[in-house]
């Protein structure tokens, strides 16, 4: 097992997010000093843990909300991957989201910033399910790929061709501008993909020089890219009101065929944008 070097504060933070997990997620797991214990399970160093724990930065940084999520994501997809039948495809998350598990997830960056790709595991949740970071230290226990493999990159172009030919079909009809999950890839995943990035840009109603669209994701389910039609101040307020784990980008995105970034906060940047 991989030894800690985290600080007596970081171990307790990480302890309660593991009790937490164990009462409020129902996870059956045990804990001692070297580290995590799931039935059926390869174990978990406290090492992996303080790793999937920190997120997109190098160490936990004392938002225990955001740590329980992470830990409880963490031991919940471990515990799938465990299982028989545990089915992975893309994942594409805001690059700063709170369910980011950081270098413990093998993702890499989509240009422009905004969003991280890489492997997700589905997982019961509730009444539905969820797509979940494939933890690498998981995946090595059980044979799997870290990375996204040539499989999940397929299906998301699949599903990214999909929602344009859904486009196409309603075109005209009310609502027709909005973006929503399609076989288990959410919105911000479908950003990734190629196929819906060039319909965006350069489909039906775009000048033929377009170069970029100015598309709102605030939450993980939703996507709107007729912005004439939406209240500036929506992206914002919905993405505040909305639980930390759904949330999709704090304002505005900019995609092009290659690219999805972040509007700049200047407000006459997303003015212009709009305008092309």
């Amino acid at each position: 097992m991989a030894t800690r070097s985290s600080s007596p504060a970081d171990r307790a933070l990480l302890r309660r997010g593991v009790l937490a997990a164990s009462v409020l997620d129902d996870v059956d797991v045990d804990l001692d000093d070297d580290g995590l214990w799931l039935p059926g399970c390869a174990p978990l160093a406290w090492a992996d843990v303080e790793l999937a724990a920190a997120g997109p930065g190098s160490a936990p940084d004392g938002d225990e909300e955001a740590v329980r999520a992470r830990v409880r994501d963490l031991l919940l997809a471990h515990r799938e991957l465990h299982r028989a039948g545990a089915r992975r495809v893309a994942l594409g998350l805001p690059a700063t989201a709170v369910g980011h598990l950081g270098a413990a997830w093998r993702s890499t960056r989509v240009l422009g910033g905004a969003v991280d790709l890489g492997p997700g595991v589905v997982v019961p949740w509730g009444s539905g399910e969820r797509v979940l970071p494939v933890p690498a230290v998981s995946a090595a226990a059980t044979g799997a790929d870290p990375r996204l493999s040539a499989a999940d990159r397929a299906h998301l172009e699949a599903m990214g061709a999909l929602v344009v030919e859904r486009l196409q079909r309603d075109a005209g009809v009310r609502g027709q501008d909005v973006l929503r999950p399609v076989g288990g890839c959410d919105v911000p995943t479908l950003l990734a993909s190629a196929a819906l990035r060039e319909h965006l840009v350069g489909g039906p109603g775009r000048s033929a020089g377009s170069l970029l669209r100015a598309v709102a994701v605030p939450v993980r389910t939703r996507g709107w890219f007729d912005l004439a039609r939406i209240d500036p101040a929506f992206v914002g307020a919905a993405w505040t009101a909305t639980e930390p784990a759904e949330r999709g980008f704090p304002r505005a995105l900019l995609v092009t065929r290659d690219e999805v970034a972040l509007a700049p906060l200047n407000p006459h940047v997303g003015e212009v944008a709009l305008r092309n």
